[in-house]
């Protein structure tokens, strides 16, 4: 419940601030009322699957290490074995670790699931948006959204990050992306080849071009593997008339299984 509060508070005072600012772009070429379900679906729906598969990775986990997991204390005994040492940081210094780690396993949950075709039939739902803006920044498949978040936040807790910090991890990153997809300039300067801006993002989301910039919250992991592209506010976004999807709720989860499902 904590976690749906921060998002929907966020979503209250950002979504407002991020739409004065962004870039008049006239009305966008997709069902606004469709953003509007996704940002239902994705918090409440995709939230609880999100959880219960972590606990049950965690159950698993100490299932093969041979001991007797305690499932509303999954979490907490899995992180308990801190098998690099975070827990014995400092405050801060763990802090900062856990969000470098978190970075670094979504750049690389992201690239993997624009790599392999199966997983990259389900994050198709969320480039298809056209005319991107911040409101189709929850747009996810629950299947896409669920590989990721098991991909960054049972590997976090199983090398040590105490879970009250994963799991407000999951609410802030879902605000950070209202930021990520606004279609507005961020002047960053040199800071550009550490932060990812949403000109950064928005390229990511272009029709064509070499895809690239997988960053989510830093964009140095880009540019030190070779994948950032040049920002671009104005390049169109979604996916080629070939591999469209229906503007539809039901269409949305159902298509990208079946195309999953052929891969």
């Amino acid at each position: 419940m904590g976690a749906l509060l921060i998002v929907y508070v966020g979503l209250a005072a950002l979504g407002p601030l991020a739409g004065w600012l962004e870039r008049p772009a006239g009305p966008p070429a997709r069902s606004v009322r469709l953003d509007a379900l996704y940002w239902l679906v994705t918090p409440i729906f995709t939230g609880v699957l999100t959880r219960g598969l972590v606990v049950a990775l965690a159950i698993a986990g100490l299932l093969l290490t041979g001991a007797t997991p305690s499932i509303p204390d999954a979490l907490e005994q899995l992180s308990a074995r801190d098998p690099i040492g975070l827990r014995r940081l400092p405050a801060p210094a763990l802090g900062l670790a856990a969000f470098l780690l978190l970075d670094v396993l979504s750049y690389a949950s992201h690239r993997l699931r624009h790599a392999i075709p199966a997983l990259r039939a389900l994050h198709a739902v969320h480039h298809a948006p056209a005319d991107l803006d911040w409101r189709a920044a929850a747009r996810m498949h629950p299947l896409d959204d669920l590989v990721d978040n098991g991909c960054v936040f049972f590997p976090l807790i199983a090398l040590g990050v105490p879970p009250a910090l994963v799991l407000l991890a999951g609410p802030l990153l879902l605000l950070h992306t209202i930021h990520l997809h606004a279609r507005m300039a961020v002047p960053l300067g040199p800071l550009a080849r550490v932060i990812a801006s949403p000109g950064f993002h928005r390229a990511h989301h272009a029709v064509e071009g070499r895809l690239g910039n997988f960053g989510g919250v830093l964009s140095v992991w880009d540019h030190l593997l070779g994948t950032a592209r040049a920002p671009d506010l104005d390049v169109p976004t979604g996916l080629p008339s070939t591999a469209a999807l229906p503007e539809t709720l039901l269409g949305q989860l159902v298509v990208p299984i079946l195309r999953a499902l052929r891969r």
